[in-house]
């Protein structure tokens, strides 16, 4: 039991870490859609790779988490936390609700992602569109710069 213990125990520091990396997602994601709003996404590759190091450590907690889950569920012989007896182990409804937490900012944040995604697509069909107009400019400029060629015509005679 006291091994059990020593297992949720780091089940929960492994998820409130996880919670801080979730947090910094959630802000490294508004800031991106800040500036996606303000700038036209200036910033954006800066943000998206951070956000990538952010997702990385969470899934090295998440193996880590894994793997101390399944060899607690082998110790209370169950297939889920819905089957354990929470009055004997009081920490794994904590554990519970600090992971249903998770997944409601993993939603929020999945949210705003679309949105920004979304905004990002206007945005790139925007420049597309600006940019066949300038491509359609430059021709139309390079029409009037041509040489003027002498089309005198040609004459043929037809005196034999």
């Amino acid at each position: 039991m006291d091994n059990t213990n020593s297992v949720i125990i780091e089940l929960l520091s492994l998820t409130d870490k996880k919670k801080q990396l979730f947090d910094s997602i959630l802000e490294i994601t508004l800031a991106q859609k800040k500036d996606i709003e303000e700038n036209a996404a200036n910033k954006i590759e800066g943000l998206v790779s951070k956000k990538q190091s952010v997702i990385d450590s969470i899934d090295e907690i998440d193996k880590s988490f894994s793997e101390k889950f399944k060899l607690l569920k082998k110790q209370l012989m169950v297939n889920s936390l819905e089957e354990v007896d929470f009055t004997k182990y009081p920490e794994l409804k904590n554990l519970k609700l600090k992971v249903e937490e998770i997944m409601s900012m993993a939603q929020e944040i999945m949210l705003i992602e679309r949105s920004n995604k979304e905004k990002l697509v206007s945005i790139m069909n925007e420049m597309k569109r600006e940019i066949k107009q300038i491509k359609a400019g430059k021709k139309s400029i390079k029409a009037y710069e041509r040489p003027i060629t002498n089309n005198d015509g040609i004459y043929v005679d037809k005196k034999k």
